[in-house]
């Protein structure tokens, strides 16, 4: 299943809570909430893009996800948990935002929003694992693999990332990165302009998923 049919079904199994959650509309570059900070609740990404970063001992962030519309985010809260990662608003975006509190009142009326929370953390746990057997593959696999995942994100084939982000979000190296995308670029594949990369030819890097 890919994120965009979950998305899609969030939404619409979503929709009818959203009048119990405050609505609230998040500029870009809002940090959401910030990795192993204590939370409060969770959010619906009604519209827009956040960009979901991880940082290890080392210092090293990572981007393990790029949630769309349709989204829920920061749900490993209701666990008891911190956030185990940071949301930054990277377009500006409308979300809904449901306290613990308003959450536990909500399941008591509405026990199958359990169910909606529970499977949007395990896709989540999917996508985790899907990302770690990819680091199995050669290097140019793992761009192409990256970079389809992100028109699928996207929903185009211009990709509003610089080479350090994807550098982040495939845990490639920025040379490495760099000398892939220059190749591909050479090749006519795609194009790096203006801080981002436009992708012309997609079915080239389905060949290297293939």
């Amino acid at each position: 299943m890919s994120q965009y049919t979950t998305d899609k079904q969030n939404k619409h199994f979503i929709e009818p809570y959203l009048r119990y959650a405050e609505r609230i509309f998040i500029r870009k570059k809002t940090i959401l909430f910030q990795q192993n900070e204590k939370g409060q609740g969770f959010y619906f990404l009604k519209d827009g893009f956040v960009k979901i970063t991880t940082t290890d001992y080392k210092k090293n962030t990572r981007i393990i996800d790029i949630p769309t519309s349709g989204t829920l985010i920061g749900e490993q809260v209701l666990n008891g948990m911190p956030y185990f990662s940071t949301a930054t608003v990277i377009k500006d975006s409308i979300l809904y935002y449901f306290s613990i509190q308003t959450y536990n009142k909500l399941i008591q009326d509405y026990p199958e929003i359990e169910n909606l929370v529970v499977n949007s953390i395990i896709d989540k746990v999917k996508l985790l694992l899907s990302d770690i057997n990819v680091k199995s593959i050669p290097t140019e696999n793992q761009v192409a693999f990256c970079l389809l995942k992100l028109i699928d994100i996207y929903k185009d084939v211009e990709i509003d990332l610089t080479q350090q982000e994807l550098s982040d979000f495939t845990g490639l190296t920025r040379i490495t990165i760099y000398k892939i995308l220059k190749k591909w670029e050479e090749d006519g594949i795609l194009q790096i302009k203006n801080r981002k990369i436009y992708i012309y030819k997609p079915y080239i890097l389905k060949d290297y998923i293939d």
